[in-house]
């Protein structure tokens, strides 16, 4: 068997316990009983607020538009089908308070909405695309929940040659990104190709991380089936953190190096998350917009740590209940990863477009119990990915 060259970044990173091993092979689980109850946030994203367009006590399906997007967002959609009830200023995970619109599921409620493939998506011109993908209310589903139109329009005077779909997943413990690529390789392939075209980029790199190779057969296999567009390749990386940041991807996958306080746009390059593919694919063959989310709920406090499809909306609550409920001796509950993950107060809160974990801690917190003087030895130098000196600053 040929050795596989693994690539990677330049200096510093390090190797971190992944944990993932809980999670890495459970297939990815609708969740079950549906919510009575959704939360819909009217700002998640970059962007002003979206603006309601139905009223309290109006039956919605799932799948309808509920909110028209703002100035620079997107639009909100039902994410299960029921009654509007008042809109209400709620707990956010980020914003601290925000409006939401609330829909409780009712059985008189119409049925779903039906989104047919359109036969001549392909032939569709970048404009049509591009609404289709505002219209959807896609975002950035790593985490930063940038509308997605707006960074695939690429700002006056920038190009492309380059686009590269972020499959690493570095963070500990999540693998909802490995089970997507698992579950849906054509779907992942076919919309980085469409955001390929979108661009103007001449080819699709598609990074995983060396623990993921399970993932290169699969999306290869997609790759050759429909050969049109820009050619796909598959690049397994070295497991290092943070192999997953763009600037560290960038530098592994195409040996350019994005200058400080720049975007991977200044070296040619456009960054997406393998769900954000699947989603664009989805949006602009199906006109489907965004209605669930695949999150890991892990960590040492879950009991059945599972990688679940959610509506958003869905109160955090209830995930935590599906995967068995939280341990006794759980101390902290995180969206996303124990790295770059947010610390949440309460689970009272709705699952949102760019939440991709849900870990549930033991054990102390960092510094909780106070910290020792510096004494100069010199990891944080070598561990800093961008070369500064932690111990002085």
């Amino acid at each position: 068997m040929a050795t596989i060259q693994l690539r990677r970044f330049g200096k510093g990173g390090i190797h971190v316990d992944s944990g993932k091993e809980r999670t890495a092979g459970r297939l990815i689980e609708p969740l079950a009983p549906p919510p009575r109850e959704v939360w819909l946030p009217l700002v998640e994203s970059f962007g002003a607020a979206a603006s309601e367009i139905v009223k309290k006590g109006e039956l919605v399906a799932r799948g309808q538009k509920v909110a028209e997007a703002g100035p620079g967002g997107v639009p909100v959609h039902a994410s299960i089908s029921g009654r509007i009830k008042p809109t209400v200023k709620r707990p956010h995970p980020t914003l601290v308070n925000a409006p939401m619109l609330v829909i409780e599921a009712a059985a008189e409620a119409p049925a779903p909405l039906e989104f047919p493939a359109d036969p001549e998506w392909r032939e569709r011109q970048r404009d049509e695309m591009l609404a289709r993908i505002r219209e959807a209310g896609i975002v950035g589903l790593g985490g930063a929940a940038f509308p997605t139109f707006r960074k695939l329009a690429l700002p006056e005077g920038t190009s492309v040659d380059t686009v590269v779909i972020n499959g690493s997943e570095c963070e500990p413990f999540l693998t909802a990104d490995f089970r997507t690529m698992l579950a849906h390789p054509l779907e992942v392939v076919e919309g980085a190709r469409l955001m390929a075209r979108l661009t103007g980029a001449g080819r699709v790199l598609i990074g995983i991380e060396a623990d993921k190779l399970e993932a290169r057969e699969p999306l290869e296999r997609a790759a050759a089936e429909f050969a049109d567009g820009a050619p796909v390749e598959v690049v397994p990386c070295e497991v290092r953190y943070p192999q997953g940041a763009e600037r560290q991807l960038v530098t592994s996958l195409t040996g350019r190096v994005v200058p400080a306080r720049a975007l991977p746009l200044a070296v040619g390059v456009l960054v997406q998350n393998v769900a954000t593919a699947q989603a664009v694919y989805e949006a602009v063959r199906y006109r489907r917009p965004l209605l669930d989310r695949i999150i890991t709920v892990t960590g040492p406090g879950i009991r059945d740590p599972k990688n679940v499809l959610a509506p958003l909306g869905t109160p955090l609550s209830q995930l935590v209940s599906f995967c068995g409920g939280m341990t006794d001796t759980t101390t902290r509950v995180v969206a996303g990863g124990p790295m770059m993950g947010r610390a949440l107060p309460r689970l009272d809160l709705p699952l949102l477009k760019g939440m991709n974990g849900l870990s549930l801690l033991t054990g102390a917190g960092p510094f909780e119990n106070g910290y020792d003087p510096c004494i100069q030895c010199g990891r944080c130098v070598e561990a800093c990915p961008l070369g500064l000196e932690p111990d002085q600053v």
